[in-house]
């Protein structure tokens, strides 16, 4: 499946939910389990000789483009849970990799599958796959999803809005927003009975445009009712009212 025969086609990795890692109710929240999965994907591309340390020698770094992340249990503070992953693919700009989480009876709880590209620091501009990595993927390879990340249609008409400020604690190695911050940043502008009286079972998020420091974000909201509760979010920058991540929430009420 892969030519690198010293790599690992799965890479697995093992945490603990902490407290500080849960929210109100003593569950693992969404956002750190994608902390989780961001973590082993950064290990398993130093392991695939593709990660950080070795892109950045080339003025080169990844940036995720596309994520879908489905819960179906949640882990609770002091579980122990396994994240693997393995790479499903590239084409001509993009790389993608799928996650599974397990917990410790070896079930499923949770899904995940990213699309990721690389940009060159100066300029900024994305780079071809072939430029930096040379890893094959055959068509065998198990994917979690029929299909990729799709494009997530914008707020129509939003129901209501909420606007924060870019603070020193968002930001990631590479100066801007970390990827988390999104998800953390539209569920924490929803209203907290909202939260209290439902449970997030998936989120799906297209990154666009890249917010720094000090920016202020206008976050919009949309309800749809497809079977089961869905929400679309539009954040833009408020200085320039660029666009710069589009998500879209499923919501399970609960009993």
């Amino acid at each position: 499946m892969f030519k690198k025969s010293k790599t690992k086609r799965i890479w697995k990795d093992t945490y603990k939910i902490h407290s500080y890692e849960s929210d109100f109710t003593g569950q693992a929240t969404l956002a750190n389990l994608c902390q989780y999965m961001q973590e082993s994907a950064w290990n398993h591309a130093e392991n695939l000789q593709v990660g950080f340390s070795h892109l950045l020698k080339k003025d080169l770094i990844w940036v995720l483009s596309r994520q879908l992340v489905m819960i179906y249990k949640y882990p609770q503070w002091g579980d122990i849970i396994q994240v693997h992953t393995w790479p499903t693919g590239k084409d001509r700009l993009f790389c993608y990799r799928d996650f599974k989480i397990f917990d410790e009876s070896n079930n499923i709880i949770g899904l995940a599958s990213t699309t990721w590209f690389v940009i060159d620091l100066k300029e900024r501009k994305p780079q071809r796959t072939d430029s930096y990595i040379q890893l094959e993927v055959d068509g065998s390879v198990e994917r979690v999803f029929p299909s990729f990340p799709a494009k997530i249609h914008p707020v129509k008409v939003p129901e209501f809005s909420h606007t924060l400020q870019v603070n020193y604690s968002d930001l990631d190695v590479n100066d801007h927003v970390n990827n988390v911050k999104y998800i953390e940043y539209v569920l924490d502008s929803l209203p907290l009975e909202f939260i209290k009286s439902h449970l997030l079972k998936g989120v799906e998020v297209n990154y666009i445009a890249e917010a720094q420091y000090g920016n202020k974000i206008l976050i919009h909201h949309e309800t749809k009712n497809n079977g089961s509760l869905e929400m679309l979010h539009d954040l833009f920058r408020e200085e320039d009212n660029m666009e710069i991540c589009r998500a879209r929430t499923v919501w399970e009420k609960k009993a």
